[in-house]
Protein backbone atom coordinates (compact mmCIF):
# COMPACT_ATOMS: atom_id res chain seq x y z
CA UNK A 1 0.00 0.00 0.00
CA UNK A 2 1.74 3.45 -1.02
CA UNK A 3 1.78 6.03 1.74
CA UNK A 4 -0.65 9.04 1.04
CA UNK A 5 2.29 11.47 0.51
CA UNK A 6 3.50 9.77 -2.93
CA UNK A 7 0.38 11.00 -4.13
CA UNK A 8 0.54 14.42 -3.64
CA UNK A 9 4.55 13.67 -4.78
CA UNK A 10 3.21 12.73 -8.34
CA UNK A 11 2.12 15.75 -8.76
CA UNK A 12 5.81 17.05 -9.21
CA UNK A 13 4.42 20.42 -7.73
CA UNK A 14 4.72 20.24 -4.24
CA UNK A 15 8.56 20.93 -4.46
CA UNK A 16 8.32 24.19 -5.76
CA UNK A 17 8.22 27.39 -3.35
CA UNK A 18 4.93 29.01 -3.57
CA UNK A 19 5.41 32.68 -4.43
CA UNK A 20 2.55 35.26 -4.54
CA UNK A 21 0.85 34.99 -7.71
CA UNK A 22 -0.83 38.02 -9.66
CA UNK A 23 -4.69 36.28 -9.76
CA UNK A 24 -6.85 37.56 -12.75
CA UNK A 25 -10.62 37.82 -11.97
CA UNK A 26 -12.76 36.53 -15.04
CA UNK A 27 -16.27 38.12 -13.67
CA UNK A 28 -18.96 36.27 -15.57
CA UNK A 29 -21.54 38.90 -16.80
CA UNK A 30 -25.43 37.96 -16.24
CA UNK A 31 -27.65 38.66 -19.75
CA UNK A 32 -31.04 40.34 -19.23
CA UNK A 33 -33.44 38.70 -21.39
CA UNK A 34 -35.33 41.20 -23.72
CA UNK A 35 -39.03 40.12 -22.98
CA UNK A 36 -38.92 38.44 -19.38
CA UNK A 37 -40.43 34.61 -19.83
CA UNK A 38 -43.78 33.70 -17.91
CA UNK A 39 -43.06 32.32 -14.30
CA UNK A 40 -44.42 28.98 -15.02
CA UNK A 41 -42.06 28.41 -18.23
CA UNK A 42 -39.00 28.86 -15.19
CA UNK A 43 -39.77 26.52 -12.86
CA UNK A 44 -37.93 23.14 -13.33
CA UNK A 45 -40.57 20.42 -15.10
CA UNK A 46 -39.99 16.81 -13.86
CA UNK A 47 -37.75 14.27 -15.89
CA UNK A 48 -40.15 11.71 -17.18
CA UNK A 49 -40.71 8.10 -15.58
CA UNK A 50 -37.88 5.85 -16.13
CA UNK A 51 -39.46 2.10 -16.55
CA UNK A 52 -37.79 -0.35 -14.13
CA UNK A 53 -35.35 -2.87 -15.47
CA UNK A 54 -35.45 -5.75 -13.04
CA UNK A 55 -31.85 -6.84 -13.91
CA UNK A 56 -30.48 -3.58 -14.23
CA UNK A 57 -31.33 -1.75 -11.05
CA UNK A 58 -30.90 -3.84 -8.80
CA UNK A 59 -26.83 -3.55 -9.87
CA UNK A 60 -27.00 0.25 -9.69
CA UNK A 61 -28.18 0.45 -6.39
CA UNK A 62 -25.39 -1.51 -5.27
CA UNK A 63 -23.15 0.65 -6.83
CA UNK A 64 -24.53 3.79 -5.39
CA UNK A 65 -24.44 2.08 -2.21
CA UNK A 66 -21.10 0.65 -2.72
CA UNK A 67 -19.86 4.26 -3.32
CA UNK A 68 -21.97 5.47 -0.48
CA UNK A 69 -19.84 3.50 2.04
CA UNK A 70 -16.63 4.35 1.37
CA UNK A 71 -14.38 7.08 2.64
CA UNK A 72 -11.71 7.15 0.47
CA UNK A 73 -10.38 5.82 -3.02
CA UNK A 74 -7.12 5.84 -4.95
CA UNK A 75 -6.60 4.47 -8.69
CA UNK A 76 -4.15 3.98 -11.04
CA UNK A 77 -5.06 5.60 -13.72
CA UNK A 78 -4.56 5.69 -17.81
CA UNK A 79 -6.18 7.37 -20.48
CA UNK A 80 -5.73 6.83 -24.85
CA UNK A 81 -7.03 9.75 -26.74
CA UNK A 82 -7.35 9.19 -30.40
CA UNK A 83 -8.27 12.45 -32.54
CA UNK A 84 -10.83 11.26 -35.01
CA UNK A 85 -9.87 13.79 -38.20
CA UNK A 86 -5.68 13.02 -37.79
CA UNK A 87 -6.02 9.50 -36.13
CA UNK A 88 -3.28 10.51 -34.29
CA UNK A 89 -3.19 9.23 -30.55
CA UNK A 90 -1.85 10.10 -27.18
CA UNK A 91 -1.45 8.22 -24.53
CA UNK A 92 -0.99 9.28 -20.45
CA UNK A 93 -0.38 6.99 -17.84
CA UNK A 94 2.59 5.22 -15.60
CA UNK A 95 3.13 4.96 -11.75
CA UNK A 96 2.49 8.55 -11.41
CA UNK A 97 -0.83 9.03 -12.82
CA UNK A 98 -3.47 8.26 -9.90
CA UNK A 99 -6.34 9.97 -8.99
CA UNK A 100 -6.76 9.78 -5.02
CA UNK A 101 -11.10 10.96 -4.17
CA UNK A 102 -12.17 11.54 -0.19
CA UNK A 103 -15.83 12.23 0.94
CA UNK A 104 -17.05 13.99 0.05
CA UNK A 105 -15.67 17.00 -1.89
CA UNK A 106 -11.83 16.27 -2.17
CA UNK A 107 -9.76 15.02 -5.33
CA UNK A 108 -6.11 14.95 -6.40
CA UNK A 109 -5.99 13.85 -10.05
CA UNK A 110 -2.84 13.43 -12.37
CA UNK A 111 -1.58 11.78 -16.13
CA UNK A 112 1.27 11.98 -17.54
CA UNK A 113 2.19 12.17 -21.07
CA UNK A 114 4.09 8.56 -21.81
CA UNK A 115 5.58 10.25 -24.70
CA UNK A 116 7.45 12.53 -22.65
CA UNK A 117 10.05 12.18 -20.83
CA UNK A 118 10.84 15.29 -19.70
CA UNK A 119 7.17 15.03 -18.30
CA UNK A 120 6.38 18.59 -18.59
CA UNK A 121 3.02 17.28 -20.34
CA UNK A 122 0.94 16.57 -18.01
CA UNK A 123 -2.90 17.32 -16.40
CA UNK A 124 -4.05 17.10 -12.68
CA UNK A 125 -6.08 18.96 -10.17
CA UNK A 126 -6.92 19.58 -6.75
CA UNK A 127 -9.91 19.61 -5.03
CA UNK A 128 -10.02 20.90 -1.69
CA UNK A 129 -13.96 20.66 -1.38
CA UNK A 130 -13.97 25.14 -2.46
CA UNK A 131 -12.25 25.46 -5.20
CA UNK A 132 -11.35 22.89 -8.19
CA UNK A 133 -7.38 24.01 -9.57
CA UNK A 134 -6.66 22.77 -12.53
CA UNK A 135 -2.96 21.74 -13.84
CA UNK A 136 -1.80 22.46 -17.17
CA UNK A 137 2.18 21.24 -17.63
CA UNK A 138 2.56 22.34 -21.34
CA UNK A 139 0.24 25.80 -21.05
CA UNK A 140 1.85 26.61 -17.23
CA UNK A 141 -1.64 27.61 -15.94
CA UNK A 142 -3.50 26.99 -12.65
CA UNK A 143 -6.91 27.83 -13.30
CA UNK A 144 -9.08 28.01 -9.60
CA UNK A 145 -12.70 27.29 -10.03
CA UNK A 146 -14.76 28.89 -6.69
CA UNK A 147 -17.29 25.55 -6.11
CA UNK A 148 -20.73 26.99 -5.13
CA UNK A 149 -21.84 26.77 -1.65
CA UNK A 150 -23.72 23.93 -1.45
CA UNK A 151 -21.06 22.00 -2.86
CA UNK A 152 -20.74 18.89 -0.52
CA UNK A 153 -24.63 18.02 -1.25
CA UNK A 154 -24.25 17.57 -5.72
CA UNK A 155 -20.78 17.20 -5.56
CA UNK A 156 -20.17 19.75 -7.99
CA UNK A 157 -16.10 19.08 -9.17
CA UNK A 158 -17.93 16.09 -10.94
CA UNK A 159 -20.11 18.37 -13.00
CA UNK A 160 -16.86 20.41 -13.63
CA UNK A 161 -15.50 17.74 -15.07
CA UNK A 162 -18.53 16.92 -17.74
CA UNK A 163 -15.17 16.98 -20.52
CA UNK A 164 -13.93 13.91 -18.64
CA UNK A 165 -17.03 11.97 -18.10
CA UNK A 166 -15.56 8.89 -16.91
CA UNK A 167 -14.08 10.70 -14.24
CA UNK A 168 -17.64 11.79 -12.88
CA UNK A 169 -18.81 8.79 -12.51
CA UNK A 170 -15.50 7.56 -10.44
CA UNK A 171 -17.49 8.47 -7.45
CA UNK A 172 -20.31 7.48 -8.34
CA UNK A 173 -23.82 8.30 -8.33
CA UNK A 174 -27.40 7.87 -7.21
CA UNK A 175 -29.01 5.11 -9.42
CA UNK A 176 -32.42 7.31 -9.50
CA UNK A 177 -29.83 10.05 -11.14
CA UNK A 178 -28.54 7.89 -13.33
CA UNK A 179 -31.55 6.44 -14.91
CA UNK A 180 -32.96 10.26 -15.23
CA UNK A 181 -30.11 11.39 -17.01
CA UNK A 182 -28.68 8.28 -19.48
CA UNK A 183 -30.38 5.78 -21.07
CA UNK A 184 -28.70 2.86 -19.58
CA UNK A 185 -28.46 -0.76 -20.42
CA UNK A 186 -26.71 -3.58 -19.13
CA UNK A 187 -24.48 -5.71 -21.82
CA UNK A 188 -23.59 -8.90 -20.15
CA UNK A 189 -22.12 -9.23 -16.63
CA UNK A 190 -20.01 -12.03 -15.13
CA UNK A 191 -18.54 -12.54 -11.81
CA UNK A 192 -15.73 -10.05 -13.13
CA UNK A 193 -17.18 -7.42 -14.89
CA UNK A 194 -20.27 -5.75 -15.56
CA UNK A 195 -20.62 -3.59 -18.93
CA UNK A 196 -22.72 -0.60 -19.54
CA UNK A 197 -24.15 1.13 -22.25
CA UNK A 198 -24.53 4.68 -21.22
CA UNK A 199 -26.13 7.74 -23.50
CA UNK A 200 -27.27 10.87 -22.04
CA UNK A 201 -30.88 12.18 -22.02
CA UNK A 202 -30.53 15.50 -22.26
CA UNK A 203 -28.62 18.16 -24.59
CA UNK A 204 -26.71 19.32 -22.01
CA UNK A 205 -25.29 15.86 -21.47
CA UNK A 206 -24.14 15.15 -25.28
CA UNK A 207 -21.88 18.34 -24.91
CA UNK A 208 -20.08 16.24 -22.84
CA UNK A 209 -20.22 12.67 -24.90
CA UNK A 210 -22.41 11.20 -26.96
CA UNK A 211 -21.85 7.40 -26.14
CA UNK A 212 -20.02 6.09 -23.22
CA UNK A 213 -19.57 2.23 -22.73
CA UNK A 214 -18.22 1.50 -18.97
CA UNK A 215 -17.21 -1.20 -17.08
CA UNK A 216 -17.72 -1.88 -13.22
CA UNK A 217 -15.61 -4.51 -11.36
CA UNK A 218 -17.99 -7.44 -10.85
CA UNK A 219 -19.60 -8.80 -7.67
CA UNK A 220 -17.48 -12.08 -8.07
CA UNK A 221 -14.96 -13.50 -4.91
CA UNK A 222 -12.06 -12.26 -7.09
CA UNK A 223 -13.54 -8.80 -7.32
CA UNK A 224 -16.09 -8.44 -3.88
CA UNK A 225 -13.76 -5.80 -2.57
CA UNK A 226 -13.87 -3.40 -4.90
CA UNK A 227 -17.14 -4.64 -6.56
CA UNK A 228 -18.98 -1.69 -8.46
CA UNK A 229 -16.30 0.56 -8.76
CA UNK A 230 -15.41 1.71 -12.38
CA UNK A 231 -12.06 -0.48 -13.88
CA UNK A 232 -12.47 0.31 -17.75
CA UNK A 233 -14.49 3.38 -19.78
CA UNK A 234 -14.97 4.18 -23.35
CA UNK A 235 -16.17 7.39 -24.18
CA UNK A 236 -17.23 8.64 -27.53
CA UNK A 237 -17.10 12.55 -27.84
CA UNK A 238 -19.28 14.70 -29.98
CA UNK A 239 -16.83 15.27 -32.36
CA UNK A 240 -15.95 11.82 -32.99
CA UNK A 241 -13.21 11.83 -30.63
CA UNK A 242 -12.41 8.89 -28.16
CA UNK A 243 -11.03 8.23 -25.19
CA UNK A 244 -10.32 4.99 -23.42
CA UNK A 245 -9.73 5.33 -19.92
CA UNK A 246 -8.83 2.43 -17.29
CA UNK A 247 -8.58 2.60 -13.55
CA UNK A 248 -6.13 -0.51 -11.90
CA UNK A 249 -5.07 -1.28 -8.47
CA UNK A 250 -7.92 0.76 -6.18
CA UNK A 251 -7.63 0.90 -2.89
CA UNK A 252 -10.47 1.74 -0.84
CA UNK A 253 -10.92 3.24 2.92
CA UNK A 254 -6.72 4.09 2.69
CA UNK A 255 -5.61 4.98 6.39
CA UNK A 256 -4.40 8.93 6.88
CA UNK A 257 -6.15 9.89 4.16
CA UNK A 258 -7.21 13.76 5.62
CA UNK A 259 -8.08 17.19 4.38
CA UNK A 260 -4.31 18.46 4.49
CA UNK A 261 -3.55 16.13 1.48
CA UNK A 262 -5.84 18.55 -0.89
CA UNK A 263 -4.65 21.07 -0.19
CA UNK A 264 -3.68 24.14 -3.25
CA UNK A 265 0.01 23.89 -4.48
CA UNK A 266 1.15 27.42 -6.22
CA UNK A 267 4.08 27.03 -8.79
CA UNK A 268 6.46 29.47 -9.59
CA UNK A 269 6.95 30.87 -12.28
CA UNK A 270 2.91 29.36 -13.61
CA UNK A 271 0.22 32.17 -14.07
CA UNK A 272 -2.75 31.78 -11.73
CA UNK A 273 -6.57 32.68 -12.89
CA UNK A 274 -9.67 32.35 -10.97
CA UNK A 275 -12.90 31.77 -12.02
CA UNK A 276 -15.75 33.35 -10.50
CA UNK A 277 -19.95 31.98 -10.07
CA UNK A 278 -21.92 34.71 -11.67
CA UNK A 279 -23.31 37.19 -9.02
CA UNK A 280 -26.89 35.56 -8.22
CA UNK A 281 -29.25 38.19 -8.75
CA UNK A 282 -33.44 38.63 -8.21
CA UNK A 283 -34.37 36.13 -10.52
CA UNK A 284 -31.84 33.75 -9.44
CA UNK A 285 -33.73 34.13 -6.03
CA UNK A 286 -37.46 33.92 -7.84
CA UNK A 287 -36.22 30.29 -9.04
CA UNK A 288 -35.19 28.72 -5.16
CA UNK A 289 -38.01 26.39 -3.98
Amino acid sequence: MRPVGIVLAVLLIAACPPRRSRVVYVQSVPVTPIVAAPVADLVPQAPPPVAVDPVLDPHLRAWEEKVAGLTNLRAEVSLTRTDAVFMKTTSFGGPESVVLWMKPNYVVFRINNIGDPAKTDYEAFICDSKFLYLYSGLAKTITAIKLPLNAEANRPWNRLLAPNPALELLSGVKAKEMKERFDIKLLKSDENYLYLDLKPRSDEGTRAFAHMRLALYGPGPNTAKISYLPAQAYVLKPNGDTEVWKFTNPQIDLPGVEAKHFQFVNIKGWKLQQILPPPKTNADDSLEP
